[in-house]
């Protein structure tokens, strides 16, 4: 009879530990379904990148890492990617007399068309007359001019549109393409610079329930930045990984960070991401190994007690 329960509590111990090592795999999200947005991590703004971000492919292993430390924590992964016509109003290749990194004004009309005005010749062809709309129905909207990149189509060279070979991706990844109407540029991935169209990333995050991101990527103060502000505007728990993402220039990039710290953004570095992922209210995190464990030598201990007396 006593070798028959020892048999019954051993066997019973040894599922217990199964599902405590199975548990152990799962990571709560602060009660969320999360999301890790990737943005813009393309040839073009890589090294020998016709805009390459300094240090830009030190972000790579820092997301892929991010992706196997935290795959059970993910509900989606999404990569935004910069999708230019190669007569893009933002490079400075389409309008005479500037220069790259030069800041023109560009003027929109109700529907969102580009004006021709003094930044943009009569020839260009994705502009219109607007000189017969009212002062009231026109949006201006501040431009970067940059050099031509991230041409759609462009496999190779310093305007490829590509992902870096280097970064993880997956069949289950969902690309979202930006930057693709040739008259307004799109830093974030969710609007464009006018905020006349959406992409369809909310749509998708709200059709997989999503309601935390994660952003990482390029560049930290254009299009991480903006991203991570919209997606705060739509009511997104923000998280925006800063050695996940690299800056074009120190005094915007430090800019970017203060006004994301101040509207609400949660600036961490990836080792802060397990931490910032729990909820603080629950006590142990339920997803660690330590947590099941003492669980199951709780429970062995309690069933010991039991049978022994």
């Amino acid at each position: 009879m006593k070798m028959n329960l020892c048999y019954l509590f051993v066997e019973g111990m040894l599922v217990l530990l199964t599902i405590t090592a199975a548990l152990a795999g799962t990571q709560t999200v602060r009660g969320h379904q999360a999301a890790l947005l990737i943005i813009d991590v393309q040839d073009c703004f890589l090294p020998r990148g016709s805009l390459a971000v300094s240090d830009g492919d030190q972000v790579i292993p820092v997301i892929n890492k991010l992706r196997e430390d935290f795959k059970d924590a993910f509900s989606l992964v999404v990569l935004s990617q910069d999708w230019h016509c190669p007569d893009h109003v933002s490079f400075a290749s389409q309008h005479p007399g500037f220069n790259p990194y030069s800041v023109v004004n560009l003027t929109y009309n109700a529907d969102g068309a580009l004006c021709h005005g003094a930044s943009v010749p009569s020839n260009f062809p994705y502009a219109v007359d607007c000189s017969n709309q009212p002062g009231s129905k026109l949006r201006v909207v501040q431009q970067t001019l940059w050099p031509d990149h991230c041409i759609r189509n462009v496999t190779s060279g310093g305007t490829s549109a590509e992902f870096s070979p280097l970064l993880t991706m997956k069949d289950s990844d969902v690309v979202v393409r930006k930057g693709y109407l040739c008259g307004v540029d799109s830093y974030s991935a969710f609007f464009d610079n006018g905020g006349f169209r959406q992409t369809e990333l909310n749509g998708i995050l709200k059709e997989h329930n999503i309601d935390l991101v994660v952003v990482t990527g390029l560049a930290l103060d254009y299009c991480v930045y903006y991203t991570s502000k919209d997606a705060h505007a739509l009511g997104y728990k923000v998280l925006t990984v800063t050695d996940a993402a690299r800056g074009v220039a120190p005094g915007s990039t430090e800019a970017a960070l203060e006004d994301m710290k101040n509207i609400g953004i949660e600036l961490i570095t990836a080792a802060d991401l397990e931490g910032a992922l729990q909820d603080p209210s629950k006590g142990a995190n339920p997803g660690s190994f330590s947590f099941y464990l003492f669980v199951a030598l709780g429970a062995v201990l309690t069933a010991f007690l039991v049978f022994k007396s």
